[in-house]
This record gives structure tokens, sequence and C-alpha cells, in this order.
């Protein structure tokens, strides 16, 4: 291993940026045209690159003269793989936020500012997303993605919504939370999964995650490797990993009988939420305000937790026997409904007796 540069100054840096590198020159490329203009803050670079054979790293020593301090440059002589890079990239890391980012990102103006003014804001919030089409959101037919930032900036000033979990294509944190788990877990190595379990240690330190809707980034997903059978593996290995490390990630069913009964609950409904499951609340005959139900509960809104309405319980039960994805759990205040879940094999309990609801992490895992 080769380390351009070696020694720290002393460092007046707000985010540390890790990204890793393995060939693929034209989206690195892309990511540092985007990335220089559009970052108002003081940043370094932490660059990990794994033995790129494709002129990578000769494009990196010229941006590295070119960038001084501001760039920390580490060749590897071998691909060590997504978790070891960043924990190599981490451990030369000295400021008080990190933001791990994939190197096939296109950043818009002023990404970061928002993110730093969401964690500013919000001490309690520790790990955080920009809003991306990773996450669902795409420009508009003849719209650039710089409309949709502006746009999103403009509706959402240092608003923030609740994940179950971050994801690792640009992921920004407080420098407690890698350090206090020693950077990103060497049970998913090489990788995937290694964002999911890093979420749930910054919960488990009492912190809210999510994304900071004001911000967004554009990530050409999968442009940094291939999907294949061997890939797929790794995924499944780690997922495995995953779960019996942390259980199944649960997609719930919560169904009420109206709104008033829904705001008394829902503080159950999004500890369920918080707790990393997917939640889709059925309310009879009428539609929940979601910003209505949030605010009652003095809570962040959760992109995990969705509303539906239904006119009747047989209605209810027929989209459920047709449903494609079955719900891991339906919890409901109806013995009726109950029983007839049970009858078609579905798991389901009676809200708030239930020991299943008390003892959820239980429930499949």
């Amino acid at each position: 291993m080769l380390l351009m540069n070696e020694g720290y100054m002393m460092n007046t840096f707000l985010c540390d940026v890790i990204v890793l590198t393995w060939n693929h020159l034209g989206e690195t490329k892309k990511f540092f045209d985007s990335l220089l203009p559009s970052t108002n803050l003081p940043i370094r670079i932490i660059l990990v690159d794994n033995a790129s054979t494709d002129g990578t790293r000769e494009y990196l020593k010229e941006l590295k003269a070119s960038l001084g301090d501001k760039l920390e440059l580490i060749l590897n002589d071998e691909n060590v793989g997504f978790v070891r890079g960043v924990n190599q990239g981490f451990s030369y890391s000295k400021s008080p936020h990190v933001c791990l980012a994939n190197n096939d990102l296109i950043f818009t103006k002023g990404w970061l500012d928002e993110m730093m003014a969401v964690l500013e804001k919000y001490p309690s919030i520790g790990m955080l997303n920009p809003s991306s089409n990773t996450l669902g959101l795409h420009p508009k037919a003849q719209a650039s993605i710089d409309d949709l930032a502006f746009d999103l900036k403009r509706q959402h000033p240092t608003g923030f919504a609740e994940m179950p979990f971050c994801v690792g294509f640009c992921m920004v944190m407080r420098r407690d939370i890698l350090d206090k788990n020693r950077g990103l877990s060497q049970d998913y190595i090489p990788m995937f999964f290694e964002d999911t379990d890093i979420s749930m240690k910054a919960k488990e330190l009492g912190y809210a995650i999510g994304v900071a809707r004001g911000a967004y980034v554009w990530h050409k997903e999968h442009g940094s490797f291939k999907r294949g059978s061997a890939s797929d593996n790794i995924f499944k290995k780690s997922r495995n990993t995953f779960e019996r490390k942390w259980g199944k990630i649960l997609r719930i069913a919560w169904v009420e009988n109206n709104n008033q009964d829904l705001n008394r609950d829902f503080k159950q409904v999004l500890l369920l939420g918080q707790k990393s499951n997917y939640v889709t609340v059925y309310v009879k005959n009428t539609d929940a305000n979601r910003e209505e139900v949030f605010n009652s509960a003095n809570a962040f809104d959760h992109m995990a937790i969705g509303f539906k309405k239904f006119k009747s319980y047989p209605n209810l039960v027929w989209g459920l026997i047709i449903k494609k994805k079955k719900f891991d759990l339906i919890i409901t205040k109806s013995q009726f409904l109950r029983s007839i879940v049970s009858l078609m094999g579905q798991k389901a309990a009676l809200y708030p007796q239930d020991q299943l609801i008390a003892n959820l992490k239980k429930v499949d895992r």
C-alpha cells in the first residue's frame, strides 16, 4: 500500500468524505466534476483506490497534486473490498462528521450545507442520507437534477424524515457513531448490509436516522460494480449475517377503526417503524392526514410508515388474500379479523394484549 502525503495537518475540516475507487474512471471524473463546485463547506476527501488498472490511479495522482491537503490518497496494491477500504479511510479521518460516498454520484449545489443544517438543528439526529433517485425521487420530464434540488430545498428547508435505516450510497454521520463502533463491521466483508448494520448501531446509541429532505444527490445505481451470480451470493450471505445479528426486517399491517383510535395508538405504530420495520396502517372509512398524525405524536415523519383506507373488514380480508407479498404480522383490535387471517395462515396479534406485540423481536426471528 502506498499512502500519498503521510501525516496530518491540523484539522480544519467540517466533514471527511470517504470514497472508494476500483476502475470506472469515467464515473470517478464525473464525481469530482460535480463534488468540488457543489460543496461550499470545508471538506477533506479521503480516497482509497482498490488497485485500479484503467488509468484511475494516474488521474487520482494528478488530482492529489492539484488539491494538496484537501485530498488524502491511499493506493492499495490489491482490492481489499468495500468494508476494509472504508475502514482504511476512516482510520485517517479526523473531522467531526464523516460522509461515506460512492464514486458514481452526481452532486447538486449546497447538498452538504443542507445536511449539516439538519444535523445542527436536531442534535438527536446522527445519520443522514440526502434525497435521491435511490430513495425514489426523480426529476420530472424536461427537468434537471438541479431543478429538483432547488425545489426540494425551497419546500423542505432543514426538513427531515426518519427511515428504518440509511443507505450507503451517500451517508453522512456524526463522528462518534463510527468511533464507538470502530468503523463498519467486518462481519460484512467484502460488502452489503454494512450500511444497515451501522444504522442499527446508530439507533442503539440513541440517534434518529433518516433523510435530509432538502438535499439532493443523484446516484448511478450499481455504476461502480456489476451485479451477477457472485455478487448475489455475497448479498445473500451478508443478509443472513444481518438477520442472525439483528433479526428479520418485518412488514407489518396495523388496522384501526377510525382516526381517533389511530391518534391514540400511533406512538406504538411509530415505535415499530423506529425498530426498522415497515408498517402499513389501515384505517376504516377515512383517510388519515399524514402530517396531522405525526404532529399529534410530536414526531418526525417516518418513511417506513404508510396509510391506507379500507371500507369494511370483508374488503380488507379480500385485499390481504390477493396481496402477492404477504405481511409478516397483522395487528388489530378485531377478534374477527384476527381469527380470519389466522385461518389464512398469516400471523396476527390482538392489540394491545397479545404478547406478540410486546416481544416483537421474537416474531419470525
